[in-house]
């Protein structure tokens, strides 16, 4: 019922540019549309990415008034293929979602480009879809190799994520805050499933000490903001 993997979470309708394009071309696309991210293409291969913080680079250049003959110096000096980043850290249809949530914390983007086995762009996956997954409740199911594995799927998937995101964190290389957007998220996750747990309890019996509990659940919901541990023993 639950499906966990980035084919189903990621942006298929992927705006992308062709190698082969001009840069004020990128320019205009990152100006014209809601876009970070830009991958760049040759046909339907994937070969590089750009974001909009590569394009600061250009802001001494950008023409002012919007003349043809300093758009001609803009593309003579700059080409895409010199500016975009590659290689190119990429997801996979099959991948899960912990997957992608590590890949970009390990290399502290903010998206990736998603590939099928030709290597044929087909997607973008980004931080705001997987928070969205993890509000909404979906699982982090793991490969089929860790069947066998002693923990259950699901928190071995987690536990990766999280310790990716607490080492990031501890390093100094979380300059994006992407893992302690990820951590705050399993923290207050935990809070709301006891939260849930206790909701149900109460429906059923209505108990006193859970209705105090479930007060207690409501009142640290309400410190988002704050460096406090969210999870409240049962």
């Amino acid at each position: 019922m639950r499906d966990e993997r980035v084919r189903h979470i990621m942006t298929a309708a992927v705006v992308s540019i062709s190698v082969h394009e001009p840069v004020t071309e990128v320019l205009r696309l990152f100006a014209n549309q809601p876009l970070h991210h830009l991958p760049v293409v040759d046909g339907l291969e994937l070969k590089g990415m750009l974001s909009s913080a590569d394009m600061l680079k250009l802001e001494f250049f950008v023409p002012k008034s919007g003349t043809q003959v300093s758009a001609s110096l803009l593309n003579d000096r700059f080409r895409i293929d010199t500016m975009m980043r590659r290689p190119v850290v990429t997801a996979r249809l099959d991948d899960t979602i912990a997957d992608a949530a590590s890949r970009m914390i390990t290399h502290g983007f903010h998206a990736l480009p998603v590939i099928n086995e030709n290597s044929h762009l087909v997607g973008i996956v980004t931080t705001s879809d997987i928070m969205q997954a993890l509000l909404h409740g979906m699982g982090l199911k793991p490969r089929p190799e860790q069947d066998e594995a002693t923990r259950t799927p699901t928190e071995l998937e987690m536990r990766r994520a999280i310790e990716a995101a607490e080492s990031a964190r501890l390093k100094g290389t979380d300059t994006d805050g992407v893992a302690a957007s990820m951590l705050f998220l399993h923290k207050r996750n935990a809070l709301l499933e006891a939260l849930r747990q206790d909701v149900a309890r109460y429906l059923h019996g209505q108990d006193e000490r859970v209705h105090t509990r479930l007060v207690k659940h409501i009142e640290r919901l309400g410190q988002t903001g704050q460096e406090s541990e969210l999870s409240i023993p049962l």
